[in-house]
């Protein structure tokens, strides 16, 4: 990814301001980069389909208060894309502000036949990545839905992959899940325009990916027409109440019943949710009030090594993940890490609001995000078919890449093991719901 210099990022968002500056690239390099070499396998695969999409988003500088620019689910313009220099510049001229997504599907069915009876068919599975990660990080896995019939869709979040912004800096938390919910309701838009019906749904994420899955469905109220929902995907959010006014996040979120609505969701099978940081990263607390101190002027420096080292007890996975040019190498930034505390207080006032099948499931050894908050969460959920395992020795990531699915990445069988357990557990899951 391109170099960063950490005092660049903190002077440019003025240089912006006064006008001696006009940022050339929005996604600051990564638009162009090209694809890890790992991730091919699925790329180059003939027999599945993938398409890319983007969504323009208000630019911020269009709201009277940033929070309402990153709170909004307002959709300007929808396009497929190829990845080329020239939608750099047409995505520029709408106002520079764009997510992201991909969806894959197979062309026919395997050779083999479809595996788990096919009973994925006409249901999409959503994949949500974590902390410093992008949706195509999910690769070595996507077969495995896609053989069952699934479409799947998978989102690169702002800031992160091909999404626009400063590589992981979020100024708020709210910017994941807004972004969730323009990403489906694009879905669902296209879906209608093509002469197709809503499909079923089911959400996954991992990590921050999790929280970002979580926190969606406890914000937004569900829709009975998804006829209703594509059309208000172009209405602009009613505004954010005044400062101190509101309630939820940082207290200045709407009332739910302003919100727009979102998608009606099948299920959510949600893996090591930042839920709660395990003591192994959570930063030391001088390290928190220096942050507190300097976020409004210093928002972007990196500070914290974080969950830096306590992924994976295998180095390969680290390995791999700084030989991904897409991925995200620096440490955690000031903003981000305080948005992303502020948004796991706000989900833990509020897990009663999330009610639809659920299935949690974390490492026993997980030292990013600790499964004792899983588990506390876990027992407030409402929702009856509801279910939650802790994976007795696996760490934070519970799905490494496979020596059959990625060779370049060198993940041996008795790894993969594992990895099949939870895939299993994960598919099953799903297919019973379908």
């Amino acid at each position: 990814m391109p170099l960063h210099n950490p005092l660049w990022e903190i002077i440019e968002p003025y240089l912006v301001r006064l006008g001696l500056y006009t940022i050339p690239d929005p996604t600051y390099g990564r638009y162009l980069l090209p694809d890890h070499p790992p991730h091919r396998f699925l790329l180059d695969d003939p027999n599945i389909s993938h398409t890319w999409h983007r969504i323009a988003l208000p630019p911020i500088s269009s709201f009277p208060r940033k929070h309402d620019g990153y709170d909004t689910t307002e959709i300007i313009h929808s396009e497929d894309v190829s990845l080329t220099k020239d939608e750099i510049e047409q995505g520029e001229k709408r106002g520079g502000r764009w997510v992201m997504y991909t969806i894959w599907e197979m062309k026919q069915e395997p050779e083999g036949g479809w595996e788990g009876g096919g009973k994925g068919r006409g249901r999409d599975l959503v994949l949500v990545h974590g902390l410093s990660d992008y949706g195509l990080r999910y690769a070595p896995h996507v077969p495995h839905f896609l053989r069952a019939g699934f479409r799947v869709i998978i989102p690169d979040l702002p800031s992160y992959g091909r999404s626009t912004g400063v590589n992981s800096y979020l100024p708020s938390a709210l910017l994941l899940p807004s972004a969730l919910h323009a990403v489906l309701t694009d879905v669902v838009r296209r879906d209608l325009a093509n002469g197709k019906e809503q499909r079923k749904v089911f959400l996954s994420g991992a990590s921050m990916g999790g929280w970002t899955v979580l926190y969606y469905l406890l914000k937004y109220p569900p829709s009975s027409s998804p006829v209703d929902l594509a059309e208000e995907a172009t209405e602009r959010d009613a505004l954010l109440p005044k400062p101190g006014q509101g309630q939820g996040y940082d207290n200045l979120e709407r009332p739910k019943s302003e919100e727009k609505d979102r998608i009606q969701v099948a299920g959510a099978f949600v893996l090591c949710p930042m839920v709660e940081v395990s003591k192994n990263s959570r930063p030391h607390i001088l390290v928190e009030y220096v942050a507190r101190a300097i976020v409004y002027f210093a928002g972007m420096l990196p500070l914290a090594k974080a969950v830096r080292g306590n992924v994976s007890d295998d180095p390969r996975v680290e390995e791999d993940f700084f030989t991904d040019p897409l991925c995200y190498h620096g440490w955690l930034r000031v903003g981000t890490g305080l948005s992303l505390l502020e948004g796991m207080i706000e989900l833990d006032k509020r897990a009663e609001e999330i009610n639809v099948p659920i299935r949690l499931v974390h490492g026993s050894h997980d030292r990013a995000t600790s499964h004792h908050g899983t588990l506390r969460l876990f027992n407030r959920l409402p929702n009856e078919d509801k279910e939650i395992e802790i994976y007795e020795g696996y760490e934070h990531v519970m799905i490494k890449a496979s020596l059959a699915d990625a060779p370049e990445v060198g993940i041996d069988a008795k790894d993969d093991e594992k990895r099949q357990r939870v895939l299993a557990d994960w598919r099953s899951w799903l297919l019973k719901r379908c």
